[in-house]
């Protein structure tokens, strides 16, 4: 299942959206077409708050396409196709007057996309389903990888025992786990930024990727 949309596309010919495969845990590659054409290619891979709040996965399936063909201003349809699925969704936007290539300026399509923090994640903590994940790997092994994504460290012994116990024998939640971490004065005190599902450090499963909820 996909899902998503086409938001707007800008006079410097960009597209804004989002999609989402819900069967796959990899960023989505997606198609812009307008009568069966693609005109615009992009990968759904970037955070958005207002997706996370929308209880839309872990929220980063943002993306923003070139136009790579001119198009007539005014009310126009496309599709957002995902190859992969051999699925599309249709949208209809108005395509405003498209400012001549010579006068948009590399800055306006070079911007970074934001990344998630310990604030976004703490708000919607249950995005990732954290007690399948505890089920999958072992309450040991859980207990350092989200030390290791949380506070970019591992525990020491004495902590790891700690949470282990916390956890096994005295019924924590694997989300106040996570949380208690998030929130503490050492996560404070660290860049706030945190590893996307899409990132190599990102230290849980398929599941935890695909943002289904516990």
């Amino acid at each position: 299942m996909i899902e998503g949309t086409l938001e707007s596309l800008s006079p410097e010919g960009v597209f804004s959206g989002w999609l989402r495969d819900t069967q796959d845990a990899t960023p989505a590659l997606l198609e812009i077409r307008h009568r069966h054409r693609p005109v615009a290619e992009a990968a759904a891979l970037a955070f958005r708050a207002d997706l996370l709040g929308a209880a839309h996965g872990h929220g980063h399936y943002g993306f923003a396409a070139r136009l790579r063909h001119s198009l007539a201003p005014g009310p126009t349809d496309f599709e957002l196709f995902l190859p992969r699925r051999d699925q599309s969704i249709r949208v209809r936007l108005v395509v405003p007057v498209l400012l001549p290539p010579h006068q948009v300026h590399v800055e306006q399509l070079l911007v970074e996309p934001p990344t998630w923090t310990a604030a976004d994640l703490s708000r919607a903590p249950h995005c990732l389903n954290l007690a399948d994940e505890r089920a999958a790997m072992g309450t040991p092994r859980f207990v350092d990888v989200t030390f290791r994504f949380a506070l970019n460290r591992w525990p020491g012994d004495e902590e790891a025992s700690v949470y282990v116990r916390a956890l096994d024998r005295e019924g924590t939640s694997e989300v106040d786990f996570l949380l208690e971490l998030l929130t503490s004065r050492e996560r404070a005190d660290l860049e706030p930024a945190l590893p996307s599902p899409w990132d190599p450090l990102f230290p849980y499963t398929r599941a935890a990727r695909l943002g289904i909820a516990a």
